[in-house]
């Protein structure tokens, strides 16, 4: 693998924001300083507690990001995909990391230290306004997400798990686009895994679910968010 093809100049991903502002002249400097490396499935790269290194960018494949729960469990707070940041809640407010982050699958991540960044945001207004934007965003999308969570049965979350797993990872052919462990699934939804084996088995009975091994699809996905519309949830992607 020649890192030096993955490039912000060859990147596809139009929604990366420093993508976005790559043919800024003050940006220039900033983009030969950026690290590169591949990031094998399972492999973490974020270690809860260890020191702030930056902000990574998903330049190709699929990770989560997650963090230890007080009674010593695993609590996914989010799946990222291409083009999207992890490691932004520790960046510039604090010193070590408060979440962890792996790869879901064989991936490649770009990653800015602090410092350049830093010195990047200062030497590039619109960047700044666009990070401004998004974690504002961020902000929005977490407090609504944690409100609606609490009140949520435990079907309901599964449910809610999985249409955000499919709305961030589409699907062909009736699968969601990745293959998750139940596990992954129930740290996600915030339950227990044999609790998400149960709502999961009682989807595929009623038909609003397919499931081929560990492969899940959501076969009628308007019928499939009929069942958190009645009680008036939705999600937030």
């Amino acid at each position: 693998m020649n890192l030096k093809n993955y490039t912000c100049r060859s990147c596809t991903n139009e929604n990366c924001l420093i993508k976005k502002h790559i043919h800024t002249e003050a940006i220039q400097p900033y983009l030969k300083q950026k690290n590169t490396f591949p990031c094998n499935k399972k492999q973490q790269f974020i270690l809860e507690g260890a020191p702030v290194s930056g902000l990574y960018f998903i330049y190709e494949g699929c990770v989560k990001v997650f963090k230890q729960t007080a009674n010593k469990n695993s609590q996914i707070i989010r799946f990222s995909k291409n083009g999207e940041i992890v490691g932004h809640r520790g960046f510039g407010t604090n010193y070590v990391y408060d979440i962890s982050a792996s790869a879901l699958t064989d991936s490649i991540l770009c990653n800015f230290s602090t410092d350049v960044l830093i010195e990047m945001l200062h030497k590039t207004p619109p960047l700044m306004f666009d990070f401004m934007l998004f974690y504002a965003d961020q902000l929005q999308k977490s407090e609504a997400n944690a409100k609606r969570f609490a009140q949520m049965t435990v079907r309901e979350k599964v449910i809610n798990g999985l249409l955000f797993i499919m709305q961030k990872f589409g699907q062909t052919d009736s699968f969601i686009n990745i293959t998750l462990s139940r596990k992954d699934i129930a740290d996600f939804a915030g339950t227990s895994t044999d609790q998400v084996i149960r709502v999961i088995s009682a989807l595929k009975k009623e038909g609003l679910l397919n499931a081929k091994g560990k492969r899940l699809g959501i076969p009628d996905v308007e019928k499939f968010e009929a069942q958190l519309k009645e009680t008036q949830y939705f999600l937030e992607g």
